[in-house]
């Protein structure tokens, strides 16, 4: 549990150092608040969320700007971009996704799993 809580924070101040200097704008809506989804952090430079979703959620078309996503459980996700496009994805455990350019997608959680993820995004300066 402490390992956890270290990489966590280690991951959130490497996320801010690096995303001060960049700028994202949003291009749409952000991820909209759900029964599944706990805000642990938004003030005027980050927005930190904490995600346990059963399988068959969905969560429609939503913008992140610049992110990292953490996986704390192994799940399937279904990614649909706006531009119709689908991608199915297994997300691992303790796995890292760097989004400097943000993303655009609705998700769906496929499988037997729980998605359990950990969102940091950065604001825009």
């Amino acid at each position: 549990m402490k390992n956890t809580i270290c990489l966590i924070a280690g991951v959130m101040l490497v996320t801010l150092a690096v995303g001060f200097s960049a700028s994202t704008a949003m291009a749409g809506e952000q991820m909209p608040p759900d029964q599944y989804t706990k805000v642990l952090l938004d003030n005027d430079q980050v927005r930190v969320l904490e995600a346990i979703r059963p399988p068959g959620t969905k969560v429609p078309m939503h913008t992140h700007p610049t992110m990292i996503a953490y996986y704390f459980s192994p799940c399937k996700i279904k990614h649909t971009f706006p531009d119709g496009r689908v991608k199915v994805k297994e997300a691992q455990v303790g796995k890292a996704l760097w989004k400097p350019n943000g993303l655009t997608h609705a998700i769906e959680i496929l499988g037997d799993k729980d998605q359990h993820v950990l969102v940091i995004e950065l604001k825009a300066k």
